[in-house]
């Protein structure tokens, strides 16, 4: 019947079953015996706290009677009241808890004497309260208040009579009046004859007068009144008192020694209670430790049929398969005769056995196999290796190579700008401005190769922050016009006046973009135009929008073929524009790459000879406080007229829609006929687009500044010369294209003499050529002689002093020996110790709060973290720009 193992298993395993739940019923049944008495004990515990809370509170009871008796203070019965709630409560808890014990009819008993004289107590200071409220009452309102009306008849006879009975009289109601005050202090019975005695005697001399004026007879009535409410008075109090002191105080003696000894039967319960617990456990705890003890010799009894006749003969038939797997031979096989599943593995492993020797062959045949495929692997892994190399070495060469030229870009930018501070000559000016502008195209350059190689190498990061968009399309304006006005191309912005003013994004990126894209459309275009359309469409989400920009020129264009690949690396439409137009062809591809990064899109179109229009769209949220870019315009005196060369003039429908006083748009040819309607309060707009329509309108301009001064001009980007022409000839306002929203805004509210002080202009005016001044002595820590040259010239621009130091080395001595300095910067790449270690040796120093800000021509994202990682307070990098270092100066030093 149990010649199998699972059938000797499954019987080891019913017994242990069984005997695990003879234990688990043992400790139900403990468990619960030890609940139960622990219930009992609590139960106890609980009926003592009861009976002590029962014996304090009615101590209070009569300590706040005793205070209501002296005071009458309304909080004594509101206490006294709360006191006796609780009490009765505790009974009620009290007279639960006894309901299951064997003796509950003495505690019943006890409970019930005790809710008695409780009752009682809470009835006797009901009539306490009540005798206490009707003397106040009598006192105030009876005797008080006669005797107070008595002595002011009196003085009121005394005055008319000029008698000294009445005097007399008046005293001994005095008197009275003061044992009355001190009685209601001290209640004794010698206060009640001496105000009696008062009385009498006022009431005897009143008598004696009464001879000679006989309406005193009403003053005898009062003084008998008032000697009727005093006995009536006293009376109560005496009521009230012996309530207190002899009534109440006996039921509070009689409740306290019920409490006491109800308190001695439940502490006798409770000893009573903590026996029988003890006797429980030591019962339950000897029936335990046999069933272990039993229970253990069970155990052992299964463990060792376990171990002898199973895991015994598993481990033999382990360690034979484990030579088997090994390749080696066996001997003997124990185990062969037993019928369980002992004897099927050991019959099983002599199979294994000769299908083993039959595997030594193939295994053999594998062997060479692999051996041939392994080959093939590695040199598979050389082959990836070196094509890793090859991309690392190449995006580590034009990093490398980017910092090499950065380098001597600082000192060509640098020693320009200071240069073009100084005074020179037109001439001078002229041929140092062209190679400024040389070197900012070579270092435009030198920015590709850089953003290039993080976009290959992975390490393009997009940043995500609230800014404004008038700043961007500002500095895209003011980039094409440059780029624009040496051609003489017209350039248009048409900006949707409903765009919010602010997004969240990478404004440095999205300019980046644009200004790529508008360089080309200037680049590509020898004649003609390039228009910007720029507008923001709603998406699912109110918070989020589709920034569209549209660049159109008129310019070469491009074939379908060339329109394809025009985004793809060192790439242009053919091999013929390079020759006339330059450029690396990674322009396009470092703007597919951004557009993507911003999961945003870009695509042109384009036909040969007729120009291309490139189109982008940015996915943006908008940001905090964001309104219209351009807002409502309403002047409240005076009408705006505008005449313009067609339907669509200079200044664009758009704009005109967002007018909202009162305004005309008409043709230029209808100036004469509207000119009588035109007053000194109004404004007049004129579309002039060349030359030879400001000579037709010359006459027109004569009659219309007879009516109004408040005229303002519209005029193409060329001639370039126009709006001087205009102005000089007019006293007028003049607007040339390219503009944004907010400089209609200025123009058309600059007519009628209103100012838009929300409007931010910083982008859009030149600001002060005053150089502010800074406090403050620098450490420059520079090793090339050009940078140093480059660096200490804007520094003394700025106003500061320097000192030089050109390794790391030399600037720990100088900040060790002399640590003066308010400022340090400090170049990352220089011999002996670059400037990461040598900030982390002036930390070192404890000089943590000196401002160390770094200087390179690395401008990875990573270069910034390690900077400030090492202990660096900020990073600038290089060429460096006037600008820049005046931005990191005014941010750690004071200025002047």
């Amino acid at each position: 019947m149990l010649k199998s193992i699972k059938a000797q298993i499954l019987f080891v395993s019913v017994v242990l079953i069984i005997l695990l739940l003879s234990q688990v019923f043992l400790s139900r049944t403990i468990s619960s015996n030890f609940m139960n008495s622990l219930d009992l004990t609590q139960e106890a515990v609980q009926k003592v706290s009861l009976v002590r809370e029962l014996e304090r509170d009615v101590i209070d009871l009569q300590r706040n009677v005793l205070i209501y008796k002296e005071s009458a203070s309304e909080s004594a019965i509101n206490r006294f009241n709360s006191l006796m709630k609780d009490n009765k409560e505790n009974l009620q808890k009290l007279e639960a808890l006894t309901n299951q014990n064997s003796n509950s009819h003495v505690y019943h008993d006890y409970i019930s004497r005790m809710r008695s004289h409780l009752n009682e107590y809470d009835e006797n200071f009901g009539n306490v309260v009540l005798g206490r409220t009707k003397r106040q009452y009598i006192y105030r309102i009876g005797v008080l208040a006669e005797l107070e009306s008595m002595f002011s008849d009196l003085d009121i006879k005394n005055s008319v009579s000029r008698s000294s009975a009445m005097k007399q009289a008046q005293f001994h109601v005095a008197r009275a009046q003061n044992f009355l005050l001190q009685y209601l202090s001290t209640p004794e019975q010698e206060l009640v004859s001496s105000f009696q005695q008062q009385l009498t005697n006022a009431k005897q001399i009143v008598q004696r007068e009464l001879v000679h004026n006989e309406s005193l007879q009403t003053d005898i009535d009062k003084l008998v009144e008032i000697e009727n409410d005093f006995l009536q008075l006293a009376q109560i109090t005496r009521g009230y008192l012996f309530l207190v002191n002899v009534v109440m105080a006996g039921s509070a003696n009689e409740f306290l020694f019920l409490a006491r000894e109800l308190n001695r039967l439940v502490t006798e319960n409770l000893t009573e209670t903590n026996l029988n617990v003890k006797q429980s456990v030591e019962k339950t705890q000897t029936s335990s430790d046999i069933f272990s003890f039993f229970g253990i010799l069970l155990a052992i009894g299964t463990a060792l049929f376990l171990v002898y006749r199973i895991m015994v003969p598993i481990k033999n038939i382990t360690d034979v398969f484990q030579k088997l797997a090994k390749g080696e031979d066996i001997e003997s096989l124990i185990g062969l005769d037993r019928k369980d599943e002992i004897g099927q593995l050991t019959k099983a492993a002599s199979v294994f056995h000769e299908k083993n020797k039959q595997t030594t062959v193939l295994l053999k045949e594998s062997q060479t196999l692999n051996a041939t495929q392994e080959a093939l692997n590695q040199q598979l892994v050389i082959s990836n290796k070196e094509a890793e190399q090859a991309t690392a070495s190449k995006s580590m060469f034009l990093a490398n190579m980017s910092h090499e030229i950065r380098t001597p870009m600082n000192g060509i930018i640098g020693l320009l700008d200071i240069v073009l501070r100084s005074d020179l000559t037109d001439y001078q000016r002229d041929k140092l401005d062209k190679v400024a502008y040389s070197g900012k195209i070579l270092l435009s350059l030198i920015n590709d190769i850089l953003d290039f190689s993080k976009i290959e190498a992975g390490k393009l990061d997009i940043e995500n922050v609230d800014f404004s968009i008038d700043s961007v399309l500002a500095n895209v304006l003011a980039n094409i016009s440059t780029k624009a006005k040496e051609k003489n191309l017209n350039v248009r912005f048409n900006v949707a006046p409903d765009i919010p003013t602010r997004f969240i994004g990478d404004p440095l990126r999205i300019t980046q973009v644009l200004l790529n894209l508008s360089s080309n459309a200037a680049k590509f275009t020898s004649n003609g135009s390039v228009v910007f359309n720029v507008n923001c469409a709603d998406t699912n989400n109110k918070d989020v929008k589709n920034l569209t920009i549209e660049v159109i020129d008129s310019g070469i264009g491009m074939t379908k073929t060339q329109a394809n690949k025009v985004f793809e690396s060192f790439t242009q439409a053919d091999g013929s524009t390079s020759r006339n137009f330059g450029g690396t062809g990674l322009g396009l591809s470092i703007v597919k790459h951004l557009v993507s990064l911003m999961e945003g899109t870009i695509s042109v179109q384009s036909e040969a000879g007729k120009g291309s229009k490139f189109t982008v769209t940015f996915i943006l949220k908008v940001g905090q406080k964001a309104q219209h870019i351009m807002p409502e315009l309403n002047v409240p005196n005076g009408k705006l007229f505008y005449f313009s060369q067609g339907r669509n003039g200079l200044l664009a429908n758009q704009y005109i829609d967002k007018i909202k006083f009162d305004y005309h748009h008409l043709p230029v040819s209808q100036i004469e006929s509207t000119a009588h309607m035109i007053s000194s309060k109004d404004a007049v707009i004129i579309d002039v687009g060349e030359l030879p329509d400001y000579k037709t309108l010359h006459a027109m301009l004569e009659q219309i500044t007879s009516k109004t001064q408040q005229i303002g001009f519209i005029t193409n980007s060329q001639p370039s010369n126009l709006p001087e022409q205009l102005t000089s000839m007019w006293p007028a306002k003049c607007l040339a294209h390219p503009f944004l929203p907010q400089q209609v805004t200025q123009f058309i509210l600059g007519l009628f003499g209103t100012e838009f002080p929300d409007i931010d202009t910083d982008e859009l005016n030149p600001k002060s050529n005053k150089q502010t001044l800074y406090r403050g002595h620098v450490l420059l820590v520079e090793d090339n002689l050009i940078n140093q040259a480059v660096a200490g010239e804007m520094l003394k621009l700025l106003g500061l002093t320097f000192d030089l130091a050109e390794d790391g080395h030399q600037a720990v001595t100088k900040i060790s020996n002399s640590a003066h300095y308010d400022l340090v910067l400090m170049d990352i790449q220089m011999p002996l110790m670059d400037g990461y270690q040598a900030t982390q040796e002036i930390r070192k120093l404890g000089h943590n709060e000196l401002i160390i800000c770094g200087l390179s021509a690395n401008a990875m994202r990573e270069d910034f973290t390690k900077a400030k990682s090492i202990g660096m307070n900020d990073y600038i990098t290089k060429p460096i720009k006037q600008k820049a270092l005046e931005a990191l100066i005014s941010k750690y030093l004071p200025a002047y």
